[in-house]
């Protein structure tokens, strides 16, 4: 099968706070590499420093990414591209090996190309909760929704970012979805005792990952903790970088001491927190799609997240979902899993059959099916 030489953006690596968009950016990229059909080659801006960002570095196989910079920082780039359609990336990557064949916007900004562009949505959320986001960040979050309206094709991870899109007037026939998919699950032999020793955990606990953003919805999960009953002792762990307008020792308050804040670990931390937890909640207001949802349930760790948004679509049957404006709801759904063994059992077990279908490889996959629906 000719191979296809795709420029893919990679500058959200980069990012201050890269968060599951990049993370999804930078798996795909990895699963692409991997193949013997993909010429890949990375896009990014100028940057100072010639060290690679952690999440490159942290990634096993991101280390060797091809990659071709523009002579533009970040921001000049961006909005060059927005407003005036400049510098076209064509050129750019054309000096490396030839014009390319496919563009990818692989999340956030869209290049300027004259070449068949692929632009990955992975939600609007701003637009369902816009008190979540900052002013700029509204800004340009509704610049790239617009530039990403020139795309060949538009992809997205979910159903639900799939009818939002149509209700923001794209054409569904354009659209095409793309699952995210999830990568290693082994754990470093005893990491997870010596995480539990570290921060004295002796007994179970609640389990967080993400950016700690507004939309996430900490402060309620907070309040179902703090209700009496079999939560009122236990604590809850909150692993990922802080994001923006979240005070996290604010937010975290009324537990009075049960929050562990561990903050941005390594990919292998991450994978042993998982293993270690004894139920993960995510009960966040809007999603695009969920990733680290996914992540706890190919750990086999019993999940409890939203209704009416992209987790309940991923989760199907393998976990509980609950309206994430009611703390009596993720109350309840916390301790039907925490007193009811058989259920977390069901639960574990139902997660990891269906996370094995949602690997890096089948996202690649389908992704390579639009890169050629668009290339012709």
């Amino acid at each position: 099968m000719t191979s296809l030489r795709v420029a893919f953006l990679l500058e959200q690596a980069w990012h201050r706070v890269p968060g599951g968009t990049a993370v999804a950016a930078v798996e795909l990229a990895r699963a692409l590499l991997e193949r013997d059909d993909v010429d890949f080659l990375g896009v990014t801006a100028r940057h100072r420093s010639t060290d690679l960002p952690p999440l490159l570095v942290s990634s096993a196989g991101t280390d060797h990414l091809p990659m071709v910079s523009s002579a533009l920082p970040r921001f000049v780039l961006y909005e060059a591209w927005h407003q005036l359609g400049r510098p076209r990336v064509d050129r750019l990557v054309g000096r490396s090996g030839g014009a390319p064949d496919v563009v990818h916007a692989s999340g956030g900004a869209v290049p300027a190309t004259r070449s068949p562009l692929v632009a990955t949505v992975h939600d609007v959320a701003w637009r369902h909760y816009p008190e979540a986001a900052t002013r700029r960040g509204r800004r340009l979050f509704e610049g790239w929704l617009s530039d990403a309206r020139r795309a060949d094709r538009i992809v997205c991870p979910s159903e639900a970012t799939r009818a939002d899109l149509v209700e923001a007037g794209f054409d569904g026939d354009r659209i095409r979805i793309v699952s995210l998919g999830v990568g290693r699950t082994d754990i470093e032999p005893g990491l997870p005792a010596r995480l539990r020793a570290r921060y004295g955990l002796e007994g179970r606990f609640v389990l967080w990952v993400g950016t700690l953003e507004p939309r996430k919805n900490l402060d309620r999960l907070v309040a179902a903790m703090s209700e009496a009953g079999p939560l009122a002792g236990m604590p809850l762990v909150l692993v990922g970088p802080g994001g923006w307008q979240t005070d996290v020792i604010q937010t975290v308050a009324p537990l009075r001491g049960r929050a562990v804040v561990v903050g941005s670990v390594s990919e292998v931390e991450k994978r042993a927190w998982y293993e270690a937890a004894d139920v993960f909640c995510l009960p966040s207001l809007h999603e695009g799609f969920g990733l680290p949802v996914l992540e706890a349930m190919a750990h086999g760790v019993p999940v409890v997240t939203s209704a009416g948004t992209a987790t309940e679509e991923l989760v199907g049957d393998a976990g509980l979902t609950v309206d994430p404006t009611d703390t009596g709801a993720i109350a309840e759904a916390l301790c039907a899993v925490l007193d009811d063994e058989t259920l977390a059992a069901r639960l574990a077990d139902a997660g990891r059959t269906r996370a094995a279908s949602r690997r890096w490889s089948d996202t690649a996959d389908g992704m390579m099916a639009v890169y050629r629906e668009v290339a012709g």
